[in-house]
């Protein structure tokens, strides 16, 4: 009889405790709302943000200068490097020689014209050919080329080439980072800052 009697008392604890560390399903469905995310609460950030772009560079070269003197500014601004527009050259210059020596003797004979502004091109396509400059301006090496036709240096060519660019763009930028940038790029004649809108990083 004792043991029919504890039994009880046991089961009837049991159920107690059941009753009261199970949840209801009312208490089950607010704890559920809860964690329910709202979709007109979530706000997407738009692809594009207000940045500063610096260029433009070309060459491994500059850019690697110019890099460096941003790590050196220290501003902590996020920034990435990002192609560019292109920049299209014209080069005038002769038909490449066959050796140095028809290179030297075709020198020698510029000086003695006073033409000094010449590079000897030593890679490429236009191996041994002699540069008298690169320009932005078509009409521009076509007037240099004439001069040269006045003083009977004939059969120089205008070739076109196509020069690759990159810019940084700088992220988060307040007023004085702007200004210590702009004093940046005073130091890169040529280049030039812009604010603009880029895709965000």
């Amino acid at each position: 009889m004792k043991k029919i009697f504890f039994l009880l008392l046991i089961t009837n604890l049991l159920l107690a405790a059941l009753q009261f560390f199970q949840p209801t399903r009312q208490e089950i469905g607010k704890n559920s709302a809860i964690h329910v995310v709202n979709p007109e609460k979530i706000i997407l950030l738009p692809t594009v943000a207000n940045c500063i772009e610096w260029g433009d560079f070309s060459g491994p070269d500059s850019i690697e200068s110019a890099e460096t003197a941003i790590q050196t500014l220290d501003l902590g601004l996020p920034y990435r490097l990002a192609l560019s527009a292109p920049l299209i050259q014209y080069r005038l210059h002769t038909a490449p020689f066959t050796d140095q020596q028809t290179v030297e003797r075709e020198i020698n004979k510029f000086r003695n014209m006073g033409i000094i502004s010449y590079r000897i091109m030593d890679q490429g396509h236009w191996f041994n050919a002699i540069s008298f400059g690169e320009f932005t301006g078509k009409q521009t090496a076509q007037a240099l080329q004439k001069k040269l036709n006045a003083q009977e240096i004939t059969g120089t060519i205008i070739s076109e080439q196509v020069v690759e660019q990159k810019k940084f763009l700088f992220f988060e930028t307040n007023i004085h980072e702007i200004s210590a940038l702009q004093s940046l790029a005073q130091q890169f004649p040529g280049s030039k800052l812009t604010q603009a809108t880029c895709e965000r990083l």
